[in-house]
């Protein structure tokens, strides 16, 4: 029997599963995967300076292969690009954040952090069973049961006091559980792919919203680019199967001339966007963390960062936890991690969604409006404080985002 346990593979499962073994409950990781990892070679991940500390003390950072790329400016526009006898009347991208004495995040291969983590995982204090899947979750006289089966259909149980839901956007562990998950309306499609820009991005991050929907490039090595763009479905697919060079011809029409061209370097994927927020990501015996409990529009980056914060928060409320020994099940457990990650989770899913409706979906004339909002934004002392919150670190405090393990005591720190 153990007292944790973590299901779910994939980037949220291993980084959940290494955080919480440096907790004081026994804990399993079921490392069952979700989807079949295409893709993993041309996704990256953005991760906030905060969730670079975090990664860090866990040894994580240490262990990537490939340096990952530091964003020193994020520059974002709010409107369509302009011609070049346009362009030299005002500026390119109207809201601009330099990094100053930190950057600002960071930009990793979504296959080099996921090496990274396995690597690490190996040398934590937990037992990881990969043959075997999770099908059913019940809470029962305050214990979790879990049927598991393996690849050859031998059905078994397993019990705990507690389970870590990391098992994606289609979790069936919420969907056990009866956790109500709002889904937004889903119009749109991210278009992903890497590509080489003509110009040096000399490490900046670009936001531009346009009329069909945000696109988005975040600087790598050797000046490739991450691309996410958000488009109408039916427009996402067409770009997808589009000829080269038709692709870099609309893309970069649509992003601008500040890199100069753009040239396709890897295969397109499309992932049909479905924001969702979930009030309460917990239940009986049961918490939600990563996607299974928020899934955000990917403008700002900031999805596996809300992963970090909740496997970041759980440690610190197991690790108070233990200290006044009390089982991992306790009630106050659920009562904090849902208090803690109610800000951040709820102020990032909103803002997401609702910038990307506002420059998307709203009629010009509020467009307008926002971008007098933007403009404004970008002379106030109100920025810095943006700055910060992207970042990390601010709407959720952690030990390991400051850079220490918690110990079994409040506020204290492993030397």
């Amino acid at each position: 029997m153990s007292e944790i346990l973590v299901v779910g593979g994939g980037l949220a499962g291993l980084m959940t599963a290494l955080t919480l073994s440096h907790g004081p409950y026994q804990l399993k990781h079921f490392q069952c995967q979700q989807g079949d990892g295409s893709g993993e070679t041309i996704r990256t991940t953005t991760i906030n300076a905060a969730g670079k500390r975090m990664l860090e003390t866990l040894g994580v950072w240490q262990q990537l292969a490939d340096t990952p790329t530091p964003i020193e400016t994020l520059k974002v526009a709010n409107s369509e690009a302009s011609t070049q006898i346009k362009a030299r009347r005002r500026k390119a991208f109207n809201l601009e954040w330099h990094g100053q004495d930190e950057p600002m995040a960071f930009v990793v291969k979504n296959a080099t952090l996921l090496v990274a983590l396995e690597h690490q995982i190996q040398y934590a204090d937990v037992e990881l069973l990969t043959d075997w899947k999770v099908i059913d979750f019940i809470s029962s006289n305050n214990r979790a049961r879990l049927t598991i089966a393996d690849d050859r259909g031998k059905i078994d149980e397993v019990f705990c006091d507690l389970v870590v839901g990391c098992d994606g956007r289609g979790s069936m562990l919420r969907k056990s559980a009866g956790i109500k998950q709002h889904i937004l309306p889903h119009t749109q499609t991210a278009v992903v792919a890497l590509v080489a820009a003509e110009r040096p991005h000399r490490n900046v991050a670009f936001q531009r919203f346009l009329n069909s929907g945000p696109i988005a490039l975040m600087p790598m090595e050797d000046n490739m680019m991450s691309l996410v763009w958000t488009l109408p479905a039916q427009q996402a697919l067409k770009y997808q199967t589009c000829g080269v060079k038709e692709f870099n011809h609309v893309c970069t029409e649509a992003f601008g001339d500040e890199l100069g061209s753009l040239f396709l370097q890897s295969d397109r994927l499309v992932w049909p966007l479905q924001p969702s927020f979930i009030a309460n990501p917990t239940s009986k015996n049961l918490v939600l963390a990563g996607d299974a409990a928020h899934a955000i529009h990917p403008l700002a980056g900031q999805g596996y960062n809300l992963a970090l914060g909740d496997a970041a928060v759980l440690l610190d409320i197991l690790c108070d936890t233990g200290a006044r020994g009390l089982t991992a099940s306790h009630v106050s457990v659920l009562t904090n991690y849902r208090q803690k990650r109610r800000l951040e989770v709820g102020a990032m899913s909103f803002a997401t969604t609702g910038l990307n409706f506002l420059f998307s979906a709203m009629p010009s004339n509020i467009t307008k409006i926002a971008e007098l909002g933007m403009n404004l934004l970008d002379q106030s002392p109100a920025k810095s404080i943006f700055l910060s919150i992207a970042r990390g670190g601010k709407l959720t405090q952690a030990n390991l985002f400051e850079g220490k393990m918690p110990n079994q005591g409040r506020g204290m720190s492993w030397e």
